[in-house]
């Protein structure tokens, strides 16, 4: 299940990257085209892509790339070759994980049906890495939220809350509280249920306290500390991916552009002017602590350029509603044609490893030869103990019915020309009777989930009913000690 979720994960990060990458190259063009507002729209949708584990492609998740390819094999030799083709072509784009990933690196026990993959640990890695983000950001907020009011007061200045009370009922928010501490190096909104504006313990004009108030209102009004929270949790994710990390910062870039914008919206180049003097009044206050989890009106240096230079821009910008739109689309049609997949050589030699033969002990009893002009495979003799294969013909709560087959592979020297060269095995009847077993009191049983993986272990109960609800043969590995079975598991057929 977490290495389903983890492909998802890889899955989603490749497609949403190259919409980033494409963003990011054309970013100075964008930026002096159109308004901030819609860069900081597309990088808020991504972000809300980043973080749901799936999308849906005809109903189904995307992890169903990832079975397509099995799934599909039984009725391709029943497809003319003209269909097959047009299927082809309209099939998704996939990434192809190496062998490597998918072969067991611990020896099966009879305690461990299944084994652990490189794919298996990069998931936990992955989950690991996740939710270490995740908590050091939200306690170094939750620290900084207890260091920065532990000293703050409430603020009692008349014209400081008159100012205020107008622009609220301009802006249409609700009421806030307003503190001022000793600790704060820059005006900011902190604070999810209750949000508080914070103030450093400094003097403003009256024309500063209306730009930083009008500012921050703003971040209130739009939920910037949400969504700022949504662009964290997109970064935790996918923290093994740089360009999410790229992301996340220009987001919160032009989220400072995009409220400047709104703050200047119908004013003069005296109005923008006033409003950049207060901005370069920050700047000698350096912020020596801060949490990404609040909006800070000094962004630093670098930020505090780009928000100078888009403010004094005296070129009218376009309108991006068009542009959102295009990264929408391109979204969903990238996520739609990339997947992740594992090859066909390497499920088989998953499945091989995973379950190797055992040498069998032979009883001496053997079945009638069948004739050596029938072209058939020859009969096996009856093993007792060790692992086989078969088709359950039937089943009850004392014994199993198994039609036997042999799983040979194309280092065996019983491989023939006409097996299937390219999956690299072949099943074959063992051309005897229906051999009957009884079960050992201690049988154990499991299936595979959705008959690919990953193992899931079953009652008797359990297993009786999924016997009866299947719709197709499928292979099972009996494991019997002196004649007994001991386990039956479904086997992996790609």
């Amino acid at each position: 299940m977490l290495t389903n979720l983890f492909l998802s994960v890889l899955e989603i990060s490749l497609s949403v990257s190259l919409i980033v990458a494409v963003l990011l190259i054309f970013s100075p063009l964008l930026n002096r085209r159109y308004a901030s507002k819609w860069n900081y729209w597309i990088w808020v949708f991504l972000a809300l892509r980043l973080v749901i584990p799936f999308h849906l492609i005809q109903g189904q998740p995307v992890t169903a790339l990832f079975q397509r390819k099995s799934q599909s094999t039984s009725v391709s030799n029943e497809t003319s070759p003209d269909i097959a083709s047009d299927e082809t072509a309209l099939s998704p784009m996939t990434v192809e994980l190496p062998p490597q990933l998918t072969a067991p690196i611990l020896p099966r026990t009879e305690k461990s049906d299944i084994p652990i993959t490189l794919l298996d640990i990069a998931a936990l890695l992955w989950l690991a890495g996740y939710l270490c983000f995740l908590s050091v950001h939200l306690m170094s907020y939750l620290r900084y939220k207890k260091w920065l009011l532990k000293k703050g007061t409430a603020l009692k200045d008349k014209k400081i809350w008159e100012q205020l009370l107008a622009l609220e009922q301009e802006l249409q928010v609700d009421m806030i509280d307003l503190i001022e501490s000793p600790r704060a190096s820059s005006p900011m909104i902190i604070g999810f249920r209750m949000p508080v504006l914070v103030l450093p313990k400094e003097k403003y004009t009256s024309e500063e306290l209306y730009f930083i108030l009008k500012h921050e209102l703003i971040h209130l009004k739009r939920r910037d500390v949400y969504k700022k929270f949504l662009f964290v949790i997109a970064n935790g994710v996918h923290w093994f991916n740089p360009l999410i990390w790229m992301m996340q910062r220009n987001a919160v870039i032009d989220m400072e552009l995009s409220c400047d914008e709104i703050v200047i919206q119908g004013g003069d180049y005296t109005l923008r002017k006033a409003y950049t003097e207060t901005l370069f009044s920050t700047l000698h206050r350096h912020c020596t602590r801060k949490t990404p989890l609040s909006t800070q009106f000094y962004g630093g240096k670098d930020i505090m350029k780009k928000r100078f230079l888009n403010i004094l821009d005296k070129k009218g910008k376009k309108n991006g509603a068009g542009l959102f739109l295009c990264a929408i689309v391109f979204t969903f049609i990238f996520g739609t044609l990339i997947g992740c997949t594992v090859t066909k050589e390497a499920a088989n030699d998953t499945d091989d490893t995973a379950n190797p033969p055992k040498t069998e002990e032979l009883h001496t009893v053997t079945e009638p030869a069948s004739s050596p002009d029938s072209g058939s495979w020859p009969a096996a003799e009856i093993p007792q103990s060790g692992q086989i294969y078969g088709y359950i013909s039937e089943f009850n709560s004392e014994s199993v019915v198994l039609n036997r087959q042999l799983w040979i592979t194309m280092e065996s020297e019983d491989w023939k020309p006409e097996y299937d060269a390219d999956a690299g095995f072949e099943v074959v009847d063992a051309e005897s009777d229906d051999i009957t077993y009884p079960i050992h009191k201690d049988c154990t049983y499991a299936a595979l989930e959705n008959h690919q993986g990953p193992l899931v272990e079953l009652g008797r109960t359990e297993f009786e009913s999924y016997l009866r609800d299947m719709e197709f043969p499928v292979l099972w590995i009996v494991e019997l000690e002196d004649g007994q079975i001991k386990r039956i598991s479904e086997q992996y057929r790609p």
